[in-house]
């Protein structure tokens, strides 16, 4: 088995790039798909009694999405579109939080018929998520800009 493996890179330039591109959406088809089929199940299980039901999923999504950051950060990658700033990072977060907190407002309205504490739901997950989140993005554009910094220094030492 071991012969049949070289080494050897066989692509050219041009199918390494497009092979990459297969791969970087073949990830996000995978990524995506995982957070899809975690949310479908909670939206029609409910989060208590699908816990189990989705918890190897829930391991894959968190596993991948742990790659990613790690790796991004040490390489000095943050985004294509946006950037590490105070400003992106608050709005992010406010963005996802108000997602999830309308994602669990909603499940706890089916489960319960109850307006009000579909409602507090809401805030209380909103404000958790949105604290959390913003001091894990501040942290992490923290450590963006620090291996940014030590990167670029040592391309200037390798110049030099």
């Amino acid at each position: 088995m071991m012969k049949w493996f070289s080494k050897k890179n066989n692509l050219d330039e041009m199918q390494e790039l497009q092979l990459l591109k297969i791969e970087s959406r073949g990830f996000w088809i995978g990524f995506i798909g995982l957070a899809a089929a975690i949310a479908v199940q909670a939206f029609l299980y409910g989060v208590n009694s699908a816990g189990d039901m989705f918890l190897g999923e829930f391991i894959v999504f968190l596993c991948m999405g742990l790659y990613l950051i790690g790796n991004c950060l040490r390489n000095g990658i943050w985004d294509r579109h946006l950037k590490a700033t105070p400003a992106v990072n608050i709005g992010l977060s406010l963005l996802a939080a108000a997602v999830t907190a309308l994602f669990n407002a909603i499940l706890s309205y089916r489960n319960f018929q109850n307006v009000s504490a579909a409602f507090s739901v809401f805030i209380t997950r909103f404000l958790m998520i949105s604290i959390v989140l913003s001091v894990t993005l501040t942290l992490c554009s923290a450590l963006y800009r620090r291996r940014r910094k030590h990167l670029e220094e040592e391309s200037d030492d390798i110049e030099s």
